[in-house]
């Protein structure tokens, strides 16, 4: 794997949503937006869809050290909404249900894609996707939950002396 093309986790999670049975049958429409104070991608589906699977650009990042290799965590946010009849509380209560098993239907196939990424040298958190659902009137009538997940990636932290105009040590 080279080190500095990281594993396209926006194109996987859009495919996933494109290719699950219940995303198709109940119309989630794959979206991004940048983080919860900015999902301009369901905004402007709010006319055209009911349901959303939204990926965060935008993910929290960290290097850390497995065995003596150096790997770029990055943690993503994935945001799984569907709009209700805001008059119904019946209806809102099948929304989110919907989205808790949307939800559950992806884990599970981040546990199965999890052995074909490690060889690919990226390996999932599946051990542990911590998630939120998200209030009764969130987003005008949009309920759903949202959940984070981690990759983690080899990365070469070789130092590289052509990088620095000297090889010397700074000083104070």
């Amino acid at each position: 794997m080279d080190t500095k093309q990281f594993f396209d986790f926006h194109t996987y999670i859009y495919n996933m949503v494109r290719h699950n049975r219940l995303a198709t049958e109940q119309g989630f429409v794959p979206c991004s937006c940048s983080g919860i104070g900015f999902l301009e991608g369901v905004l402007a589906r709010m006319r055209t869809a009911r349901a959303f699977v939204c990926l965060s650009d935008i993910c929290e990042e960290s290097t850390v050290r497995h065995g003596g290799a150096w790997f770029k965590r990055r943690v993503f946010t994935v945001f799984v909404l569907a709009r209700y009849d805001t008059r119904r509380e019946d209806d809102y209560r099948d929304r989110l249900a919907l989205c808790r098993e949307l939800f559950r239907q992806m884990h599970s196939r981040f546990i199965v894609d999890e052995a074909r990424l490690q060889s690919e040298l990226c390996y999932l958190a599946v051990d542990e996707i911590r998630s939120r659902e998200l209030g009764g009137q969130f987003l005008n009538g949009c309920t759903g939950l949202y959940f984070l997940l981690a990759l983690d990636e080899p990365t070469d932290l070789q130092f590289n002396a052509d990088e620095w105009l000297t090889t010397e040590e700074p000083t104070a």
